[in-house]
């Protein structure tokens, strides 16, 4: 099945469709769903949530969009409704007092597993701010938004993300490869 035949089963809700829409579109948005959820457990619920969630409301996928975007945001969306659920009060208390500080000459090429191993480690927090701004690309006032902190919460949680990689990498906790 192709694209169109897939979203048009769906939205028929042909049983076929839509478990070729889950064999053809969960492994992207599994690796959405990890780089929000604390661990791979947590992760497959996310996934299961999102993909329940696209096919009950499929119809709403307007054609003229591009559907893997689409169901990317839905995705991340959906993440960001159930890690809501789990902690909605994670962003009121801010526990360390960090001062933002850049260190320019860290530069490392890492591989995409340790680097995903390592995000599980960060606080929910800061992990989130940083998918949604570095990976997503939402602006600090987006984040805000979704998350239902301030803006300057959101930079703090995004310098204390960078902080925490580049010490872990300075120190070496993370295994690194030099950029040649």
């Amino acid at each position: 099945m192709n694209e169109n035949q897939i979203i048009q089963g769906c939205k028929a809700k042909r049983r076929d469709a839509q478990m070729h829409f889950v064999n053809t579109y969960s492994n992207m948005l599994f690796a959405v769903c990890k780089r929000y959820a604390k661990d791979y457990h947590t992760s497959q619920d996310y996934l299961q949530e999102s993909l329940v969630h696209i096919l009950n409301n499929i119809e709403k996928y307007q054609s003229n969009d591009n559907f893997k975007g689409w169901i990317h945001t839905v995705t991340v969306r959906k993440c960001l409704v159930l890690l809501r659920k789990e902690k909605r009060n994670m962003f009121n208390e801010l526990e360390e007092n960090y001062d933002a500080i850049q260190n320019e000459n860290v530069h490392y090429q890492l591989e995409k597993e340790e680097v995903l191993k390592f995000m599980e480690e960060l606080p929910d927090n800061y992990r989130i701010v940083i998918n949604m701004y570095l990976i997503e690309g939402y602006s600090h006032k987006e984040i805000a938004d979704h998350l239902g902190i301030s803006e300057s919460s959101s930079r703090t949680f995004l310098t204390r993300a960078r902080r925490r990689i580049q010490e872990a990498f300075e120190d070496n906790e993370v295994s690194l490869f030099r950029a040649s």
